[in-house]
């Protein structure tokens, strides 16, 4: 995933499109992320008083694990940025390593496999996107219980 600093350089305002393809295996996401298909990344680029400009997206389809129920699921991933390189001497900027810091600080911190996942239950641990389970729905710390207390006078 490489520029040419020069051409950019010889039309200084002038768009340039690119278009990358990373391969699933390349990237490696922290924990439970897998890429299911290759990273596509469309990028525009521009030379402007010392810097090169780019802007695009990233896109590519991710398989995770739910941070609530602990099950699998796939996602549609789609991210746009810009970013702005400082130029020294370089004959070529490697976006390799620009791609892979963008597309990783994109990912969930906390992943859900819907907005409404109900989790798992502290208790017994039966996920509750499945089936209720029979335990108390409000098990209090015995060492709290004495500031139910203040709630109840409020």
């Amino acid at each position: 995933m490489k520029i040419d600093v020069a051409a950019l350089k010889n039309a200084p305002g002038k768009i340039f499109t690119y278009t990358f393809t990373v391969a699933p295996g390349y990237l490696q996401a922290e924990g439970e992320t897998t890429l299911l298909t290759p990273l596509a990344v469309d990028l525009e680029a521009m030379y402007c008083e010392g810097k090169v400009i780019v802007k695009g997206n990233l896109r590519t389809k991710v398989k995770m694990t739910c941070s609530r129920c602990l099950q699998q699921f796939s996602s549609d991933f789609y991210e746009e940025f810009e970013d702005e390189i400082p130029l020294e001497q370089e004959t070529e900027i490697d976006l390799t390593g620009v791609i892979s810091e963008l597309f990783l600080t994109a990912l969930p911190f906390k992943p859900l496999c819907r907005e409404a996942c109900k989790g798992l239950c502290p208790v017994c641990g039966t996920d509750l996107n499945v089936k209720q389970c029979g335990c108390p729905a409000e098990d209090v710390d015995p060492r709290l219980a004495v500031l139910k207390k203040f709630s109840a006078h409020s």
